[in-house]
């Protein structure tokens, strides 16, 4: 790259004067200066032709740059738009859990309920038999000992049976409801991993839109800086011309 020189417009202006007085006095020298001027004639521009110049150079460049980060912004934005489906996808594997955790809760209800319905069924119905049983060993206590051994052995083996259906009945419903409880807790701590994930994708995303602007001003100081640098140059390129 060659070096930028500047003369006086108005010893330029005096060396082409002096060119044509040469040739006027047919002056052998006109030849030799003349040849000069000619050598340098693809170097010499105007002040006004050099800012043109590098006015199209930096313009250039600036559109470069604008260019460079709009495409980096509208990236920035299919990113953020991203996360907005993730969120909203999220939101609605939310919704879904609590939804099924509703249909459990009603189910679980449902089977109290119905098994305390139960229960009372076989209370009832063990009420009646030792009313029964009391009843007719009243009767025949006296006179039927030995069919009251019968009847007791079998009352003891019924009411052994009804106890048993109890505890069962019991054991389901208390493995039931710790089933329950753990899915619910274990749907819990999904959502809530869920959430500190995008939590922490949030953070993240904005550690890199605060660095990634960071840069973007710092560029954009830097160009300012170049700009007001050539401003300063012209200025004193324009201060030798006068």
């Amino acid at each position: 790259m060659k070096e930028i020189k500047c003369i006086p417009k108005e010893l330029f202006e005096k060396l082409l004067g002096f060119e044509q007085k040469l040739w006027e006095e047919k002056n052998p020298k006109a030849v030799e200066l003349t040849t000069i001027l000619e050598d340098f004639s693809s170097e010499v521009i105007t002040t006004q032709e050099l800012i043109t110049q590098k006015e199209r150079e930096f313009e250039e460049k600036l559109n470069s740059c604008v260019k460079k980060y709009e495409q980096k912004i509208l990236d920035l934005s299919q990113e953020v738009d991203e996360l907005k489906d993730n969120i909203k996808k999220l939101m609605d594997e939310k919704n879904r859990i609590l939804e099924e955790n509703k249909k459990i809760k009603e189910e679980m209800e449902k089977c109290s309920i119905d098994m305390e319905k139960r229960f009372l069924e076989l209370t009832n119905k063990r009420s009646e038999l030792i009313s029964e049983y009391a009843r007719k060993t009243h009767q025949l206590y006296e006179s039927f000992r030995i069919k009251e051994e019968e009847l007791f052995k079998k009352w003891e083996e019924k009411n052994k049976q009804i106890e048993n259906l109890r505890l069962k009945l019991e054991t389901e419903y208390n493995k039931k409801e710790m089933e329950l409880k753990v899915k619910e807790k274990r749907l819990e701590e999904e959502y809530v991993n869920k959430k500190k994930e995008l939590i922490k994708a949030f953070e993240k995303l904005k550690e890199e839109l605060d660095e990634k602007q960071k840069l973007l001003e710092e560029k954009e100081k830097k160009l300012d800086e170049m700009i007001k640098k050539l401003g300063m140059k012209t200025k004193e390129i324009n201060g030798d011309d006068e």
